[in-house]
């Protein structure tokens, strides 16, 4: 009995990453010199995170004294096709904790608390994703 129960425990171990990543979020995260996106991968391509961030980054460095950043993320989105699939725009500042502005673009509302998670650098083990990608 003692030998089961550990051959069942063992193999528990060992499922457990399978199991964990068919229930993650399906979030990943693109990184430019001031902003952090994440983003649905579902929804938007590496590509276009990569051009959005770049856009972003070309924007806020024309000179302008304040980006209303929400203003130009949605922007950007429309002009990508993105706008109707895209749900909801999070706009979190750079901080003390946090030397990035993070911009979260969610699919689905529900997933609001994975996505921030996926941001806390302090915090590797509470990145709900199947991946993390940084261009």
């Amino acid at each position: 009995m003692g030998k089961f129960f550990l051959a069942i425990v063992i193999v528990s171990l060992l499922l457990l990453p399978v199991f964990s990543s068919l229930a993650a979020s399906n979030l990943n995260l693109s990184k430019s010199n001031v902003n952090i996106l994440v983003y649905p991968s579902d929804v938007v391509s590496s590509s276009q995170a990569a051009t959005i961030l770049s856009e972003l980054e070309s924007t806020t460095q024309q000179g302008q004294a304040r980006v209303n950043l929400k203003l130009a993320v949605n922007q950007l989105l429309k002009k990508h096709g993105l706008i109707t699939q895209i749900k909801k725009v999070i706009i979190l500042p750079a901080d003390e904790t946090h030397s990035h502005t993070r911009i979260i673009l969610l699919s689905n509302p529900a997933d609001e608390a994975q996505a921030i998670a996926v941001t806390d650098e302090g915090v590797p083990a509470a990145k709900p994703t199947k991946g993390k990608k940084t261009n």
